[in-house]
């Protein structure tokens, strides 16, 4: 009788730690995009993003447990879809959050605005409830990593304009609008210079325009 092939086992998943085959795009465990777990080299220009669900505190006081954890599924889902589509990073899962991050700034503007997409309520039934709005900060520029961490003033500064968004805006810092360049599609708000918490000088911030024709989402 034949010996059954050999099934090389190259890396485990950064999540739930479970052995993943060569190859192998989500985890077969806890569902993470395994594509999307290279990180940027260690001397690279890196792009970091925060997302948050604004409210979110609110909304579970309100909401049955069984609610909020199949909302959490959905939401973790559909940013690891679309992480897997752009070859992001993710850094880490913050509850109602995620820090990723990206070797490219188009890309992470690209892939932050279909996650805001993606998670808007849908006539369809997609996505998610009209009272859960997602919000996003970027920013660009030299961080310190750490095995799959990343650190410093880049990281910090990206976690504070993130603090300044409302649901459904995605804010990005000047570093990260001058990086990018023009982008198809896309339209840039200039919202001035505006104070973080933490940061002595005020920061000049950009707003993603990222919804179609007809407005802001309500």
């Amino acid at each position: 009788m034949a010996e059954p092939p050999v099934v090389e086992l190259s890396e485990s998943c950064p999540t739930c730690g479970a052995p993943m085959p060569a190859g192998f795009r989500f985890c077969g465990q806890c569902g993470r995009a395994l594509s999307a777990t290279l990180a940027p080299n260690p001397d690279d220009v890196v792009t970091i993003a925060f997302l948050d669900i604004a409210g979110f505190s609110a909304f579970t006081v309100r909401s049955s447990e069984e609610t909020v954890r199949g909302i959490i599924r959905v939401f973790h889902w559909l940013v690891r879809e679309q992480l897997a589509r752009y070859g992001g990073f993710e850094v880490k899962q913050l509850g109602d959050g995620f820090m990723i991050a990206f070797t490219s700034p188009r890309k992470a503007i690209g892939c932050t605005a279909d996650i805001l997409r993606v998670c808007s309520p849908h006539g369809d039934g997609t996505g998610l409830p009209p009272d859960v709005r997602l919000c996003a900060g970027l920013n660009s520029g030299d961080a310190i990593r750490e095995g799959d961490d990343f650190f410093g003033h880049t990281v910090n500064v990206a976690s504070r304009i993130v603090g300044r968004a409302q649901g459904g805006q995605i804010l990005m810092s000047e570093t990260t609008r001058a990086l990018a360049g023009p982008m198809e599609g896309l339209d840039f708000i200039d919202l001035g210079r505006r104070r973080l918490r933490g940061l002595r000088e005020r920061l000049r911030l950009f707003e993603v325009v990222w919804w179609k024709s007809g407005g802001r989402p309500a």
